[in-house]
Parts: structure tokens; C-alpha cells; sequence
């Protein structure tokens, strides 16, 4: 098989917006053709080299987000690599695409940090990152996404908890992962928000495909971000792994033709209603806000007639914005 092509998504699609003031404490970065530094072929595989990106602070968590595409079994392995004052890491793994499978990694540690899975945690804030892009047969990317987070990280509780000042409820089928398979049911979060979305958004998916879609063989695990990004856009979608720093910031997310999904985690008492009582880490699908309050799917209701909650916006944004700094994908119409 030849080598597959390198297709960015030229430009950066509405609302996505990039850290640019010294306060800010995410980044988040689309890129695009123009900033290919390299390109080489052998032994079958087309291997793709960005020039470096300057943060607009010290980092100390990244992650590569990526939409692709092939026609047969072709994969994409993406990649990282991060500089600290002068000195460059080695590059990370950070999955390996394929229209078959979807495989992370043994654990990746030295002295710059480890791969976390799906992020790439650092020991040293870096200041500079530059991606590395493996493509084998007829695989092509469709859309590359970076985002990182400030260290360090400071929550401005104020900033984060203004919500949108126009109310909106967007319409879901809601899905109990509680009622499903009793051997997985509580591993399934991501995946059941992953569905949910896509047939909010008119593209009719079971939850079984798209829990083959998603599972990460190597970590044994449902909830990869990076897998359930590229399955998201595998069904017909376009997603990516986004950082929020603020709930205002839902207002340009969540609408008719996207939804956010925010990762969450919170002790006893710190989400009032929450069908958990805590989590180390959990994913629920935001389709509102109103009335200071953050509307969602949860997917961990017994049932899913009790799926659809609302939870107050202070409490809400505690758990996701500052426990987990926003991380979140957003999964939208093409």
C-alpha cells in the first residue's frame, strides 16, 4: 500500500479560540499544512515533522487530538516531543489510529515526564512543543488539535462560573450506561456522552459500535480521549479534546449542531444530584445552561429516564473547570 497523504483542515472552525493574554491558563491550538518543517518516506510509512510552537506560558499537560480517515486498514501514530529552556525531550507515542483498531502505549517515563495514557504530563513545565505524524497506507488527517495547560494552574472561581447570558436546552435521547452490560457498565462513560452526541446530531450510532470503536486494548479502557475523538469523527462527525477555562465559553459550544463533553471529578458533596456520590473521573454530556444552573446528560442515572440533570454552575464548574481544568471534547456536525 502507498503512503497515505497529510490533509489538514485548513483553519481554525468558528469558536475555537487560542490562549493569548498572560492570565490565561489553557491553550488550545488547530494546525495546518503550512506548519509541516519536514517530510520523509520509508519503508512504507510518510513520516510528518511540525516546526516548534511557542506557547503563550509554561505547560505542563498536552494533548494531540486528531480527526482521520482511510479506506481500507491505513493508520496514523501521533506524537509528540517537548522543549524545556534549550534542552529537547525524546518524542512521546500518544495513539496509534487505524480504521480497525486503536491502540496507547506501554508506559512512556523519563526525565521531561510520562504519558498519562492519552496526556502527556510533564515533571518540568516546557515551554515549546512540536508534533511528529506517521502515516501508513491510505490514511489521511483530517483535523489536528493541541491543547495544554498552564503551570502553574491557578482556578479563578470567579471568571469560570458566569455562564452565558442566553439561556439555551438543546434536545438529547438520553442512555443510562447503568443499563447496559453488567461487566462494563461503570468503565463506559465516555463512550455512552460519545453517543449520545452523535445521534443528537443526526448520525444514528448504537452504543455497541461505538464502544468497539473507542476501546483502548492496551490501557483496557473505554475512556481514552484521543480514541473517542477520532471515533466520534469516524462515525461522520468533526471532534476534538478542547481545555475551557470559563463557562461562558460554552455559549459558542453548545448549540444545535455541537455539544461539549466535559470531564469531571468531585468528593462526596461537591456535585449536589450527581447520581454518584464521587468519582475519580467521570464524562457527562452539557446541553444547556440556565438560570445558574449547567444542564446535562449523565450518563451514570440508573435509568435513562433520570439521565437528564441540572447542576448548580458553581459546583458544576469546580469539578470540571478546576478539579480537571476543563478538559472536554467537543463533538459537532460537519
Amino acid at each position: 500500500m502507498g503512503a497515505g497523504g497529510s490533509r489538514f483542515k485548513s483553519g481554525c472552525p468558528e469558536g475555537f479560540m487560542t490562549a493569548s493574554t498572560a492570565r490565561a491558563c489553557v491553550f488550545n491550538q488547530f494546525h495546518s499544512p503550512a506548519e509541516t518543517a519536514q517530510e520523509t518516506f520509508s519503508g512504507g510509512i510518510k513520516t510528518v515533522t511540525s516546526g516548534v510552537f511557542r506557547t503563550p506560558f509554561p505547560f505542563d499537560k498536552l494533548v494531540l487530538s486528531a480527526n482521520f480517515r482511510t479506506a481500507t486498514d491505513g493508520c496514523l501514530l501521533l506524537e509528540t516531543q517537548v522543549c524545556v529552556g534549550e534542552k529537547w525531550s525524546n518524542f512521546y507515542k500518544l495513539g496509534l489510529l487505524s480504521g480497525k483498531f486503536k491502540t496507547s502505549f506501554p508506559p512512556q517515563k523519563d526525565e521531561f515526564g510520562r504519558v498519562d495514557t492519552d496526556e502527556l504530563v510533564l515533571s518540568v513545565p516546557a515551554q515549546a512543543y512540536r508534533y511528529r505524524l506517521k502515516f501508513y497506507g491510505d490514511a489521511e488527517l483530517l483535523l489536528l488539535a493541541a491543547s495544554g495547560v498552564r503551570a502553574p494552574f491557578v482556578y479563578n472561581e470567579k471568571a469560570a462560573t458566569v455562564l452565558p447570558a442566553q439561556p439555551c436546552a438543546q434536545q438529547i435521547l438520553p442512555i443510562s450506561q447503568m443499563e447496559q452490560d453488567a461487566a462494563i457498565k461503570r468503565r463506559i462513560c465516555s463512550p455512552t456522552c460519545v453517543c449520545m452526541a452523535l445521534n443528537a446530531l443526526g448520525y444514528m450510532v448504537p452504543l455497541s459500535k461505538v464502544l468497539g470503536a473507542v476501546f483502548d486494548p492496551t490501557a483496557n479502557l473505554y475512556g481514552n480521549w484521543v480514541f473517542n475523538v477520532a471515533a466520534a469523527a469516524g462515525f461522520g462527525a468533526e471532534a476534538f479534546f478542547r481545555r475551557f477555562s470559563s463557562l461562558a465559553e460554552l455559549a459558542d459550544f453548545v448549540t444545535p449542531d455541537s455539544f461539549v463533553l466535559a470531564s469531571v471529578t468531585f468528593g462526596k458533596n461537591e456535585l449536589p444530584g450527581a447520581p454518584l456520590e464521587k468519582t475519580a473521573g467521570h464524562l457527562v454530556l452539557v446541553r444547556g445552561f440556565e438560570k445558574g444552573n449547567v444542564l446535562v446528560a449523565d450518563p451514570a442515572a440508573a435509568s435513562a429516564d433520570t439521565v437528564l440533570r441540572t447542576y448548580n454552575a458553581k459546583a458544576f464548574a469546580n469539578v470540571w473547570l478546576n478539579h480537571k481544568q476543563g478538559a472536554a471534547y467537543v463533538v459537532r456536525r460537519k
